[in-house]
């Protein structure tokens, strides 16, 4: 894997505003503890909405969506690579400062995503019928260990578990929930778009 086969263009200037606006508005929410004050089911609502207007823009807004169309499909299944770093969920349970069920699910469920995202862009792009089944599968993995993370942090909630799930409303976990998720879920509907069109260059 060489710089020049992962050469992406650059993310149009209005993506990028929008983009440091919303991390700092994050990283605000986190420190004032907006996110943890919120009762149930704010946070999860906000998610939420952010999950389906980051996939809305990557599909309705023409600039994004040619940048998104543009960029490699290895760079769209890369960034998942630094899902690895699931091993601090397990390590604020072994600190006790979050719920253990939440922990093995999305912190081992990510690290799987991650190092499978690295084998699959080590193997470069998806032209056989072989590697796109491995593709989509592993799409359809990672998909469906954000939808566990997200049901088992509101199930944590709803039952009142101790240690919960506040520290992911906090700095500096909250960037993972409030940012990142949205963006990896996003990544992933645009990756079986990818697969569908044929476009795995």
């Amino acid at each position: 894997m060489t710089a020049s086969t992962l050469a992406t263009p650059r993310l149009p200037p209005v993506a990028s505003v929008a983009l440091a606006a919303w991390l700092g508005l994050v990283l605000l929410g986190g420190a004032t503890g907006f996110f943890a004050g919120l009762p149930f089911p704010g946070t999860q609502v906000i998610i939420l909405g952010l999950v389906v207007a980051t996939i809305v823009a990557g599909f309705a807004v023409p600039a994004l969506r040619a940048w998104i169309d543009g960029l490699p499909l290895r760079a769209l299944i890369s960034i998942n690579v630094f899902r690895m770093v699931g091993f601090v969920f397990l390590a604020y349970a072994a600190r006790g400062q979050l719920a253990q069920v939440f922990a093995d699910r999305a912190g081992w469920g990510d690290i799987a995503v991650g190092a499978l995202a690295l084998g699959l862009v080590a193997a470069g792009e998806p032209r056989t019928a072989l590697h796109r089944g491995l593709t989509y599968a592993w799409n359809a993995l990672g998909t469906l260990d954000l939808v566990t993370a997200l049901v088992t942090a509101t199930f944590v909630t709803i039952r009142g578990v101790t240690p919960g799930v506040q520290a992911l409303l906090t700095l500096p976990l909250v960037v993972i929930p409030a940012f990142l998720v949205p963006i990896y879920f996003a990544a992933h509907v645009l990756i079986f778009r990818r697969l569908v069109s044929g476009n795995v260059r």
